[in-house]
């Protein structure tokens, strides 16, 4: 491999991976984490904001504060009155759990933790809306994630390809398109029907199966495949479609 087909390779991954961290933090259901003290003892909490399966969905806290108890309040947007659970503590964690909903199902979450003559309502005295969604086997989520983020990585280095005069630019675009071509067809109608539920229960929409998102992802890059097989002088369709997939797919 010559040194500036590395280097685009390299720039590739970075930018990927900068992409995809900088979406996760932004994610609206990334979780909400934090750390506190009481008389120099750490208090740390982790609530998450989705969760996938019919197993009962578990809040966990660590802490190093002896004699510290607490209890788990939720109720769905239904309900009117809250209910509510002891903790369970064994070492340094304490532990609560809620019953998993159906798919699409929400319900709102706290905790109340208390030390001797005082309260700590978590997180910051706010409640969680917590999202569920249906059980999603291993190996379906595995594909989704390989063919999403390989894709992407493939999008970018196609793009790159601007700095190295378009020489391989038609052989990625075609890679491209098939990847993100089996993603929206096979891939991901699979993937959604598993986590909204619809497998014995419903028959979704064609609009449910095939994101609006995805499927401009995929058409822009059909688009570019065949502008760069037929106008070869147009140098910058693959680097535009690269940057417009990193904005479609992640924000």
């Amino acid at each position: 491999m010559k040194k500036n087909e590395l280097i685009l390779w390299l720039a590739s991954f970075i930018i990927t991976f900068l992409s995809i961290y900088i979406f996760n933090l932004l994610d609206k259901n990334y979780p909400i984490t934090g750390t506190f003290g009481i008389e120099g003892e750490k208090v740390s909490y982790r609530f998450e904001k989705v969760h996938y399966g019919k197993d009962d969905f578990s809040v966990v806290i660590r802490s190093d504060v002896k004699n510290l108890s607490g209890k788990l309040f939720w109720k769905s947007y239904s309900d009117s009155v809250w209910l509510s659970s002891q903790l369970k503590t064994s070492k340094m964690i304490l532990e609560g759990s809620i019953k998993s909903l159906k798919p699409l199902q929400t319900l709102e979450y706290f905790v109340e933790l208390k030390y001797k003559d005082k309260t700590y309502r978590l997180p910051d005295n706010k409640k969680v809306l917590l999202l569920f969604f249906g059980k999603i086997p291993t190996a379906v989520n595995v594909l989704q994630f390989l063919f999403i983020y390989i894709g992407l990585l493939l999008a970018i280095r196609t793009g790159l390809e601007f700095f190295n005069n378009n020489k391989k630019t038609k052989k990625f675009s075609m890679l491209t398109v098939i990847l993100f071509v089996t993603l929206l067809v096979l891939i991901n109608p699979l993937y959604l029907t598993y986590k909204f539920g619809y497998i014995n229960s419903s028959i979704p929409t064609i609009s449910k199966l095939f994101p609006v998102r995805l499927m401009l992802v995929t058409l822009l890059w059909i688009i570019s495949m065949i502008v760069s097989f037929r106008y070869s002088s147009i140098k910058y369709i693959a680097l535009a479609a690269a940057v417009i997939t990193i904005f479609l797919l992640l924000y």
